[in-house]
């Protein structure tokens, strides 16, 4: 990238967030801080009222608007790439709010740029699974709201083996694996943090009572950084398992795997709900046992009594 489109760039970031720290933009740019800094210093030199310091961020003056900016043809057909998988991939809501955005951009295009989209409109179709669920139309947008306010929220959710409850849970953040997207929550039923299939919530709102706690990034939940709230799990199983059912491991937080000597795979999770992770065991017991914790083996213990019962 040459010091302009830099320099352009950099100026995007500006406008785009409430703070643009030097040092990740010098690591985006691959260049070193002293030319974000030189950038910085070409920006407050053309006229733009820049306010913040070295080593802290920058960001513009509130209240400074610049003019729209244009988007290049390969912008707008990423920008129309992501309009169809939002479209089929998300609620209702979300998919509008969405559209009315891509009408901004492309009234910002171009005469010859808004035909070339339209012309590849035809070009790129993005399909449902079959095995996607129909969620609730507007769920998506409620939760991001609620985690925004810290709003604990009230749902109806059907389990796997179609037992019904009511859950009030402290939101954290939603994730997609093929095909499904996920909630990630602290459970006040449970008390433990729990993931939810927001095709199984079959009614949603939020109520007025603010979150009990101050909770993990969502990362953390999906295994990667938090021990206090994380257990480590150790299992053994087939190639078959570890292959086909890749997506749902990585979100019961699968962290490393390795192949063993009589051609079985060892697993390590950091896991933040051994029950979870047990009935998975359960459900594959055929090819998968349990190394530790003993946990976890007591949990499929009872689950087996129950079912005796």
């Amino acid at each position: 990238m040459n010091r302009i489109d830099r320099i352009s760039a950099l100026l995007v970031q500006l406008q785009s967030r409430p703070l643009v720290k030097s040092s990740e933009m010098a690591e985006r740019f691959g260049v070193s801080l002293r030319t974000i800094y030189r950038d910085i210093h070409t920006l407050l030199e053309a006229g733009v009222p820049i306010c913040g310091n070295p080593g802290i961020g920058y960001s513009l003056v509130e209240g400074y608007r610049l003019p729209s900016l244009m988007f290049t043809k390969e912008e707008a057909i990423a920008f129309l790439t992501a309009e169809k998988m939002i479209e089929q991939l998300t609620d209702t809501q979300n998919s509008n709010y969405f559209r009315q955005g891509m009408d901004k951009i492309r009234a910002a295009l171009r005469t010859v740029d808004k035909g070339y989209l339209h012309n590849m409109d035809d070009t790129i179709a993005v399909y449902k699974s079959r095995n996607a669920g129909e969620g609730l139309p507007n769920s998506m947008h409620l939760i991001l709201s609620s985690i925004n306010d810290k709003l604990i929220l009230e749902v109806d959710y059907t389990n796997a083996e179609g037992d019904k409850s009511q859950r009030a849970l402290e939101a954290v953040g939603i994730s997609y694996s093929h095909p499904r997207w996920y909630l990630s929550a602290w459970c006040h039923l449970r008390e433990e943090y729990r993931m939810f299939r927001l095709d199984r919530i079959s009614n949603i709102k939020t109520t007025g009572h603010k979150h009990t706690k101050e909770h993990p990034p969502l990362d953390a939940l999906l295994g990667y950084d938090d021990p206090q709230c994380l257990t480590e799990v150790v299992l053994h199983t087939s190639k078959e398992v570890s292959r086909h059912f890749a997506d749902r491991c990585f979100f019961m937080g699968l962290t490393a795997e390795k192949e063993l000597t009589n051609g079985r795979i060892e697993q390590t999770y950091m896991a933040y709900s051994l029950d979870l992770l047990a009935r998975w065991v359960l459900a594959n017991a055929d090819t998968t046992t349990v190394v530790k914790p003993v946990e976890v083996k007591e949990i499929i213990k009872q689950i087996i009594q129950k079912l005796e019962l």
